[in-house]
């Protein structure tokens, strides 16, 4: 299975949409690029104290990081602007039904021809609480939606499922399927590994913040094929994918300076490692409690200054340079191609630089992601048919 590239674009309703679109068709025309990607949120993970013009030189043209359009809109535009691309939407399994869900999902493998993924995860209290949800709810909803899509999807009857959360009766939503959507779990942990390898088509997690190193992403692949082959399935039907959290530019002083800057800092402070207590392996004090996590422990609305401040403090050097994929487009491929090697069959390349870097920068940093994806996909070709890597390419 050749790896397969995604990008996400990052662009929120400040910008218009025909800036969307315009990205989406310079992905296509890439030819290196095969899915572009959405994050369903509502809330981002900065508090609003950390995005200002001192920290992010786009905040005159994008005053807050919290105006997320909706992803399927938008995505579905893009499908008919530059069709040569699959689409990824990242979601959670609370804040839609297992009914609505589903006609979403067939609507969008409907426009893209079969080429549209939905990556269902358990959800982040910053998502939820604020809005009426539940989180603690995420991975029950989970595993109702992954039956009821499966039975939806087989069913030439109305269906019927008891499940944690849901209770559908003799509910249909019509039999067409022209096309069958891609259903993957995202997170981590042992519930969803076993709801993953039980339901889906495929596991993506991010790196490093959950993956920490190839060494690690190969020994979570391993367990999955077993799990896999325990329940008699194809390992090799199965996709196995990282979220790469990445900063990349030409110049390394650039890298470095954004590393102190608020806003990457707070990211590797919260997300560098999902698992607090994973920091300890790496013989680093986490910068905060061994039980936090972000998904059930983050809302950045409502941190107090101060606090915000005590948890910046606490990032080290050494802890920014293991919680990012960083470097020039080919230091980045390299590293990358480490995670493809370890098992990885799709990568989402997510630069977050672009956020703290000046607008001309910035709006360069879609060329650089190309790069990356070029050089990834040239070092694929080089494999001979017996998996076998030649001479280097790209480098």
């Amino acid at each position: 299975m050749s790896v397969e590239i995604d990008v996400p674009i990052l662009l929120d309703r400040h910008f218009p949409a025909s800036a969307f679109l315009d990205l989406a068709r310079g992905y296509e025309a890439s030819g290196v690029v095969d899915y572009i990607q959405g994050w369903d949120q509502l809330t981002s993970w900065w508090p609003p104290y950390l995005w200002s013009p001192e920290n992010a030189p786009i905040h005159a043209a994008r005053p807050d990081a919290d105006s997320f359009p909706d992803y399927v809109a938008m995505l579905s535009a893009s499908a008919a602007v530059a069709p040569g691309l699959g689409t990824v939407i990242s979601t959670d399994s609370i804040r839609r039904g297992p009914a609505e869900l589903m006609q979403t999902m067939l609507t969008m493998a409907n426009l893209t021809q079969g080429r549209s993924q939905f990556h269902l995860g358990a959800g982040e209290v910053k998502q939820c609480k604020p809005f009426g949800w539940k989180r603690r709810e995420g991975l029950d909803r989970l595993e109702d939606v992954l039956r009821a899509v499966k039975l939806f999807w087989q069913s030439d009857e109305p269906v019927d499922l008891d499940g944690h959360i849901w209770k559908l009766e003799h509910a249909s939503i019509g039999y067409a399927r022209q096309y069958r959507p891609q259903v993957w779990g995202l997170g981590g942990g042992p519930r969803m590994f076993d709801l993953s390898t039980t339901y889906a088509d495929g596991f993506a997690t991010m790196a490093p913040f959950v993956a920490s190193s190839p060494e690690h992403w190969a020994e979570l692949v391993s367990s999955m094929k077993e799990a896999l082959e325990r329940k008699g399935r194809d390992p090799e039907q199965f996709s196995f994918g990282i979220y790469a959290a990445a900063l990349v530019h030409e110049d390394g002083d650039v890298i470095e300076r954004a590393l102190t800057n608020p806003l990457i800092s707070w990211c590797t402070a919260v997300m560098g490692r999902i698992i607090m207590s994973d920091w300890a392996k790496d013989g680093i004090e986490p910068p905060l409690p061994g039980n936090w996590h972000y998904a059930i422990k983050l809302l950045p609305l409502k941190i107090p200054h101060a606090e915000i401040n005590d948890i910046l403090a606490r990032v080290t050097p050494e802890m920014s340079a293991r919680s990012w994929i960083m470097g020039t487009p080919g230091e980045v491929a390299a590293q990358l191609q480490d995670y493809v090697d370890a098992g990885a069959t799709w990568v989402s390349i997510i630069d977050m630089l672009p956020s703290v870097l000046d607008a001309e920068d910035g709006a360069k940093a879609p060329a650089r992601t190309i790069e990356v994806a070029r050089i990834l996909k040239q070092q694929d070709a080089a494999l001979d048919p017996a998996g076998d890597k030649t001479a280097a390419v790209g480098a």
